[in-house]
């Protein structure tokens, strides 16, 4: 069962705080170190799950603050995310960064085992009951990284933020919609307009460097979850508007549900470019 919400919150601010998102459904506010998000149902479970992290050694993810009346709190991090991180990931270096992130938080998550049991957004409850399972991050795309530049390349990395879609999958649930906007399996209005690349990606070989980064075999079952992340997100989409969510409900009135069916529609019609069946591998896509 999926959790409905509220058609739009307000956050009190104070003098000095920041505003870092303005959505009517989701403010986000800075206010001195902590960022600070509206309460929902499942937002002691993301405080349990970044208590967690944090005691375990995982320093990209952001320090909670507890929930306290309306909403919620985490430290902030310092760096570049947003719109901008997302020109960012260009680079083969960066790709394997966002592996290599995405592969420490699966490892240390993997042995979460906490007393009470969660429950999140999309109504899943637990840490994983099948083999394989975990709790993801739900949401690896690039405009959830954080970056510091005046790092040496390699190690400028240093946040994953906004842990709300954060749910019970497997590995491969991150990796295929990471892969899904860092190859990216989207057209030139995504790889041009949104990531800022000057030429067509080879997304074959951004599929390779991410996968050997993180430490998979680059094969169908690769190829077929980030095609079934794609999908996902488009019924995701669907069902949450269904459910009166705002930010679904208004994306949708935007336009968005057939932006991502036309990417998903995309991938299969271009998919033979860079799946790996069959003996012979095409040009790149």
């Amino acid at each position: 069962m999926l959790y409905a919400a509220a058609v739009s919150v307000a956050l009190s601010t104070e003098p000095g705080d920041e505003v870092l998102q303005a959505r009517e459904d989701r403010p986000v506010v800075r206010h001195g170190d902590q960022v600070r998000h509206p309460r929902n149902p499942w937002s002691e479970s993301v405080q349990s799950l970044l208590a967690y992290l944090a005691e375990a050694g995982f320093a990209e993810a952001p320090r909670p603050g507890g929930v306290v009346g309306d909403h919620d709190d985490v430290s902030y991090i310092e760096g570049i995310s947003g719109d901008e991180a997302c020109t960012l990931v260009q680079s083969d270096e960066a790709v394997a960064e966002v592996a290599q992130l995405l592969r420490r938080y699966h490892d240390t998550v993997e042995a979460w085992q906490p007393d009470e049991e969660p429950v999140w957004f999309d109504g899943r409850r637990g840490t994983g009951s099948l083999p394989g399972e975990l709790v993801c991050h739900g949401d690896p795309g690039p405009w959830n990284l954080v970056w510091d530049l005046c790092r040496p390349v390699g190690e400028q990395l240093v946040g994953l933020i906004d842990w709300e879609y954060a749910s019970v999958g497997t590995r491969l649930t991150d990796i295929g919609y990471a892969l899904h906007y860092l190859a990216p399996l989207r057209d030139r209005s995504y790889w041009h307009g949104v990531l800022g690349m000057a030429r067509k990606p080879r997304r074959r070989h951004r599929m390779a460097v991410f996968a050997e980064a993180y430490g998979v075999r680059l094969d169908e079952d690769l190829v077929e979850a980030v095609v079934a992340s794609q999908q996902a997100g488009v019924q995701m989409m669907i069902d949450l508007a269904a459910l009166g969510r705002p930010r679904q409900v208004q994306l949708i009135a935007a336009g968005e549900l057939e932006r991502e069916q036309r990417a998903v529609d995309w991938t299969e019609r271009h998919r033979h470019k860079f799946s790996l069946a069959g003996v012979t591998v095409a040009p790149d896509a």
